[in-house]
């Protein structure tokens, strides 16, 4: 069983229970990168032993937040991107909604979340089925009754019609945000690479990005952004990890926006992540799965 409970309708308050998956039960072995990384459109090969020694130090850090960490087992469906434990899935108060990966690699990690939610007794409020594809990187909370969900190449427009099916369910709505082509399908560009939520009222983002209405809602929600610095984008900048109000996780190299958002009094806390972030294309975000904020 999973230790603490869940639920959540925030991307910012304390985190106190997320998902993992391990380099080890992910990556494999090298041998296992040495075969796949190409395929997975991984931006260069990661270094398993390294991509261990850095994932130990991701875990230390929640552990030295109080943040209770439960892990995805081995499975011999999955591959490299299994390691981002984010996208399988969306948690709501109510329970898990599964998604259905855009990715074709990826499709089995949405089978063994079901699994893994099922084998622990744990809720699920849906599933997203057939045509339809939803990733977890292209939802974020707004507000505890609002969700913004991005139409991408990973999530389609049936998708997201089921998941506002869901939502309806326990009283929330659904906001579409139209993501544009960017570097195309091959590449990922989640909603989640555009914008991270600091706090209630305060989001980082990617403003050249953002969509024009999306960033006119953002500020009918009376919502104030700061902007990461340009140069860092492609370091994934704009993923970062809220572990409360007042803290967040951000990967190493990212030096001006972290002085950016330090000067706001939100505390960052850096992470060397080459091999289990930046390679795959993912940041702190993407590589846990939050079940309960408090």
């Amino acid at each position: 069983m999973l230790k603490n409970k869940i639920g959540l309708n925030s991307n910012v308050k304390t985190l106190k229970n997320v998902i993992l998956k391990k380099p080890k039960d992910a990556f494999k072995s090298q041998k296992f990168i040495d075969e796949y990384w190409e395929s997975l459109n991984f931006i260069s090969k990661p270094e398993y032993k390294k991509a261990i020694h850095q994932y130990d130090n991701l875990i230390k850090i929640l552990n030295d937040n109080h943040v209770d960490i439960n892990y995805l087992p081995t499975d011999d469906r999955t591959y490299l991107d299994s390691i981002y434990t984010h996208d399988p899935m969306v948690m709501t108060p109510e329970g898990a909604i599964i998604g259905n990966m855009g990715k074709e690699l990826r499709k089995d990690e949405t089978l063994m979340m079901e699994d893994y939610f099922i084998k622990n007794n744990l809720p699920i409020l849906g599933k997203i089925k057939n045509t339809g594809t939803l990733e977890g990187g292209d939802v974020i909370w707004i507000d505890k009754s609002t969700v913004a969900v991005g139409l991408t190449y990973r999530t389609n427009a049936e998708g997201i019609k089921q998941l506002e099916n869901i939502l309806s369910k326990i009283n929330v709505n659904l906001i579409k945000v139209d993501l544009p082509h960017w570097d195309g399908p091959n590449d990922v560009l989640h909603l989640m690479s555009l914008i991270s939520p600091l706090q209630e009222k305060l989001f980082l983002i990617y403003e050249k990005l953002i969509p024009v209405g999306f960033l006119n809602f953002l500020k009918s929600k009376n919502i104030k952004f700061i902007n990461i610095d340009e140069s860092e984008y492609n370091t994934l900048a704009c993923n970062v990890l809220p572990l409360s109000e007042n803290k967040c996780l951000i990967v190493s190299g990212n030096d001006k926006t972290r002085s950016i958002i330090d000067r706001t009094g939100i505390e960052t806390i850096e992470f060397e992540a080459s091999e289990i972030c930046y390679k795959g294309s993912g940041g702190p975000t993407c590589i846990t799965r939050p079940i309960h904020r408090k």
